[in-house]
């Protein structure tokens, strides 16, 4: 089967073309010539800008499957440009697509367009997307539900929660966890009490890719583990996994205003997805 990967140098892309990569072809797309490409028997990249005039689905080698990861100007969730700019072209991109005859698609969403809801989070909860990137992920999502029906095609919104693990970008938790352990490592400071809905890199990998395989019309669906977890116990998790001793202060400041204290994902809905359809 060919699948195409967009976003497949991101910390997810990456790793989900490597598990798929041993029984398909992969058509990977990157738009960072900097940014480390995996290179396997049956990976092929190609570099992607869907910001420009393309027949997408002829440039991607016509493939059966779509997983599209890819989105520009993150981790900034409040520039304009999301609705204005990126939105747009990225309608444009899955309307060609459809068009074309593609009949697979899954789109990666946020568990953001839940907005500022705390709590046990379901796929029946309302969105309130309070961002200008998780209102574009919204609008999307919608955009191409609306497609689905005209051109008939299987669509999967899974619209993911937290991820943790190795070779992250820089900036994130798990890596500053790392780093922090070091024998010259700096004091890093955690907001201990926040909850969240975390999967581990390789678990959400290997379940978008079961997902999207399955070549079903799924729909809206949480990924995530049903579980929240205190930021604390994650690190304590982790540090136990890797062995380590960071040098942490744990304080119970709240640090932004986008998110609750408290929520995490409802799993029903996935659990089923894998287990029966």
């Amino acid at each position: 089967m060919k699948i195409a990967v967009i976003g497949a140098t991101g910390f997810l892309g990456s790793n989900i073309i490597k598990l798929i990569s041993s029984r398909h072809e992969v058509i990977a797309t990157y738009v960072n010539k900097k940014k480390k490409r995996t290179k396997k028997k049956n990976i092929k990249w190609k570099f992607l800008d869907i910001h420009k005039k393309k027949k997408f689905f002829d440039y991607l080698e016509k493939p059966e499957v779509l997983i599209h990861l890819g989105w520009a100007n993150l981790p900034n969730y409040q520039l304009k440009s999301h609705l204005s700019k990126e939105l747009p072209s990225q309608k444009k991109f899955i309307k060609d697509l459809a068009n074309s005859g593609l009949k697979n698609i899954f789109v990666a969403g946020t568990c953001f367009e839940y907005g500022n809801q705390a709590g046990k989070l379901s796929e029946k909860n309302l969105e309130k997307a309070n961002n200008y990137y998780s209102k574009a992920k919204c609008k999307l999502k919608d955009y191409i539900f609306r497609l689905s029906k005209k051109f008939d095609f299987n669509f999967t919104w899974g619209r993911i929660f937290y991820i943790y693990g190795k070779h992250n970008s820089r900036d994130t938790l798990f890596n500053q966890i790392i780093k922090s352990s070091k024998k010259r490592g700096e004091e890093i400071n955690v907001t201990g009490n926040l909850v969240r809905d975390y999967l581990h890199i390789k678990e959400i990998s290997k379940i978008i890719v079961q997902l999207t395989l399955k070549k079903k019309n799924i729909g809206l669906v949480n990924i995530c583990s049903g579980k929240g977890i205190s930021l604390k116990s994650l690190i304590k998790k982790i540090c136990k996994q890797e062995k380590i001793k960071p040098k942490i202060n744990f304080t119970n400041k709240k640090n932004n205003t986008i998110e609750p204290n408290k929520f995490w994902g409802c799993n029903k809905k996935l659990q089923y997805c894998l287990k029966k359809i």
